[in-house]
């Protein structure tokens, strides 16, 4: 991976750290009567959720017996960790997930009743976050800006595989109006013909299912040799990135249900065809 982003920069660092604690044979609960962290902080560091300061690296790397050359590697990594994402105007607690997707190698998404932030049109997604009670009037059109940014995803060399998976109210809910909508929904089956993209539609008449009242998506990427897999959940004031197995399994268990009740891509398209039919053309107003 190229110029792997800061987010993942951290988790790299914090994998590192872990393993040089356990070669040490050091436990938590020893790291922190040594230093004086709480377990919350160690907890964070080591999965990759907290960024760390020279003088801490240091604190740490001396009770560890590295070459120089790793010292100065494992520095090089704490310093770009530290560094902050290039997504625009974000909320901080979404920025962990910008930068995972960004350096994703399979992204794969569930949204009851919305278009994915990856892959909304410009009016859209102003239309949603004009809707916002935490972003500022005058911060909107930055905040639509930078989530149009994100979508250099889906067209850069060696995207991602993508997976889309939305409930049929996302294609009849007018956000922004019927015209932003049908124009929505023509970019939405531009990208659903991409090699790398697979959307299905999961219709109203296949009833209950295991997603009901939530949205989500999971992450998955390779970093060095090491697979990752995180579940996004994201509210109104606050996000979790959840990479604990017991979390995990069940949303990618959950994501693989929703994929084996929603419509095949042909059946796909054809719905997102007739939607489209439905809605009128013109300017958007």
């Amino acid at each position: 991976m190229n110029a792997p982003s800061p987010a993942v920069c951290r988790l790299l660092l914090g994998r590192e750290l872990r393993q040089l604690r356990d070669a040490a044979g050091v436990t938590r609960e020893e790291l922190g009567k040594r230093t004086g962290w709480t377990g919350s902080k160690i907890s964070r560091i080591e999965q990759g959720q907290a960024t760390l300061q020279t003088a801490e690296i240091n604190e740490l790397l001396s009770l560890f017996d590295l070459a120089s050359a790793d010292v100065d590697r494992v520095h090089d990594l704490a310093h770009q960790a530290r560094k902050r994402g290039s997504f625009g105007k974000v909320p901080d607690w979404t920025r962990q997930y910008l930068g995972l997707e960004y350096d994703a190698d399979a992204l794969t998404m569930w949204d009851a009743e919305l278009v994915p932030g990856l892959v909304q049109t410009e009016e859209y997604a102003r239309a949603v976050v004009s809707t916002s009670v935490v972003v500022a009037t005058a911060d909107i059109e930055q905040t639509v800006k930078a989530r149009l940014r994100r979508q250099q995803v889906i067209n850069r060399p060696n995207p991602p595989q993508i997976s889309i998976i939305l409930g049929e109210a996302a294609l009849r809910r007018e956000i922004g109006g019927p015209v932003v909508l049908r124009d929505q929904l023509t970019q939405l089956r531009d990208v659903a013909i991409l090699p790398h993209v697979t959307l299905q539609i999961l219709p109203f008449r296949s009833g209950e299912h295991a997603a009901l009242g939530t949205s989500f998506s999971l992450l998955r990427m390779q970093l060095e040799d090491a697979a990752f897999t995180y579940a996004y959940l994201e509210d109104l004031t606050r996000a979790d990135c959840l990479d604990g197995p017991q979390h995990v399994k069940v949303y990618e268990l959950v994501a693989e249900r929703l994929q084996i009740a929603a419509l095949g891509q042909r059946e796909t398209l054809g719905l997102l065809d007739r939607a489209i039919s439905e809605l009128p053309s013109g300017e958007a107003t």
